[in-house]
């Protein structure tokens, strides 16, 4: 249970970072920082999902952050004509399980 909660909280952490990210996109450097703390939770998510086993099944709220944490990054994708390519795996990852 404590590894749903940990994943669960670095899904919330993430979808906030992002969220934020959308609301300062128009401050440089804010923007650069909460991008740069998204890195840096990406780390910590992959360790976690490392961790689990494929048949690992995530629950309706863990999908439920997936998705959008994914319709965030197409958002600031679009927002800044540019490609964020560090979500590029991320991306895959999410795509695969949300569906599942």
């Amino acid at each position: 249970m404590a590894e749903t909660l940990s994943l669960t909280s670095i899904l919330n952490a993430i979808k906030a970072k992002l969220d934020s990210a959308i609301a300062v996109s128009e401050n440089q450097s804010q923007f650069t920082n909460n991008i740069n703390d998204v890195e840096d939770l990406l780390k910590n998510l992959n360790s976690i999902i490392l961790n689990k086993n494929e048949d690992y099944n995530f629950d309706t709220n863990e999908k439920y952050l997936m998705k959008n944490i994914l319709d965030n990054i197409s958002r600031l994708e679009k927002m800044n004509n540019n490609k964020l390519s560090f979500f590029d795996s991320l991306n895959k990852y999410f795509y695969d399980n949300v569906n599942k």
